[in-house]
């Protein structure tokens, strides 16, 4: 049987019956809601693929589940790179030996909630492999709403009861879970394998959203030709904005010629003040915009055009932004903590004072530096075909359409 026959036949039951293994892959949260964040970019870039690998005789089905009910098939739509969640009334799924459960999904709440039929998937000869995107909410708790800590803490239980494998997206996130295991002494930690998947800038790669608006189209426009700093990140105290936006206030109030910068990212939590900040810097500073509801399609052209990137960011899992930037042949200005220090790229340079004179020298600096060559780097084939060597899946190269 050709290839292109096993996939319209994995492809022709939604539950692939006649295949001896599934590769069921948790999208609870993004059939219910794409929320258009990095997490979002990561899991459609994963899973585009995944759909177009060759996996043998592994059939890849999208799960989820909802708070009040457990995990049931849901659905794919190649044609508009969206999914949807189980029929109320389909029956909750039952998984067999040889199948393999990936918690890709940032899903922690649902997760622990229906642990039980995790439990009973064990049992039955199946493997749990959850994705790590990092272990900020048990780290750093006060940068979090209380029910985010509450659910995380509920998602490392099941993570240290149930999982064969956690596969972290870096190498920090590797090393701070097996620190974890040990202090919480977790009865099985030596027998949870821990394996690395790094992320992907290849933003087209990813089934972006898509769309520009007016705010958008003003923020390309205030771009164009000006030595535009841009910033990407959700507005949560982590990011570092505070420090970002009083260093940028602190030229702007020095330099006449200071450069703009345009923050995309959506609001968070813990940030009011900093939000009511923001807003009102933008009725009276020209050169500050805030996108709070920017597609992958308006990013990837600020992207573009901008003249540096900041990550100021205070704890991370990966760092998607540097990486996207170095795609695009940006200068990146990112916080000196060990997660970017794995990214290491020429155009990628550090800083560790943030008070506003000291972070203000350094991007001026930084903007003097010629532009890198862009980056290529690693697409999400080479994501992918890292998470199906971590899942002992055989794949015979190429495995994983490049021509995306």
């Amino acid at each position: 049987m050709t290839w292109l026959e096993r996939l319209g036949r994995r492809r022709s039951s939604p539950a692939a019956d006649d295949s001896p293994r599934r590769l069921l892959v948790d999208v609870s949260t993004i059939a219910q809601h794409d929320a258009g964040t990095g997490i979002q970019r990561v899991v459609r870039g994963i899973w585009q693929h995944l759909y177009k690998a060759d996996l043998g005789d592994v059939a890849l089905v999208p799960v989820a589940a909802t708070a009040r009910r457990g995990y049931g098939i849901g659905a794919f739509d190649p044609v508009s790179g969206s999914f949807s969640l189980p029929d109320p009334g389909a029956p909750l799924l039952k998984a067999r030996a040889g199948d393999m459960f990936l918690g890709l999904d940032l899903a922690a709440h649902r997760l622990a909630r229906h642990e039980r039929q995790l439990a009973r998937w064990r049992r039955a000869g199946a493997s749990i492999n959850l994705v790590v995107y990092d272990l900020l909410p048990l780290q750093r708790p006060d940068w979090f709403p209380d029910s985010t800590g509450r659910n995380f803490r509920k998602w490392m239980k099941v993570l240290m009861r149930r999982a064969d494998r956690a596969i972290c997206i870096s190498g920090q996130v590797s090393r701070d879970l097996a620190i974890m295991l040990e202090q919480m002494s977790a009865p099985r930690r030596h027998s949870i394998e821990r394996h690395v998947m790094p992320l992907s800038g290849a933003m087209e790669q990813s089934g972006p959203t898509m769309g520009l608006d007016s705010r958008g189209r003003d923020a390309l426009d205030r771009m164009e030709g000006e030595a535009g700093v841009l910033m990407v990140g959700t507005i949560e105290p982590r990011k570092g904005h505070d420090c970002l936006i009083a260093a940028m206030e602190y030229l702007w109030a020095s330099e006449a010629d200071a450069p703009p910068l345009v923050i995309v990212g959506r609001p968070g939590w813990r940030t009011e003040p900093l939000q009511a900040q923001m807003r009102e810097l933008e009725t009276r500073e020209p050169r500050f915009l805030w996108l709070d509801n920017a597609s992958d399609e308006l990013l990837a052209e600020l992207y573009g055009r901008a003249a540096l990137v900041a990550v100021p960011s205070r704890g991370e899992g990966f760092g998607l932004p540097i990486v996207e930037a170095l795609r695009h042949g940006r200068k990146i200005l990112a916080r000196d903590i060990p997660v970017f220090r794995e990214l290491a790229q020429p155009g990628l340079s550090y800083f560790d004072d943030e008070t506003p004179p000291a972070l203000a020298a350094r991007l001026q600096e930084v903007l003097q530096k010629p532009d890198p060559a862009p980056v290529t780097g690693a697409g999400w084939d080479v994501s992918a075909e890292a998470l199906l060597r971590a899942l002992g899946i055989k794949i015979d190269p190429p495995a994983v359409s490049r021509s995306s």
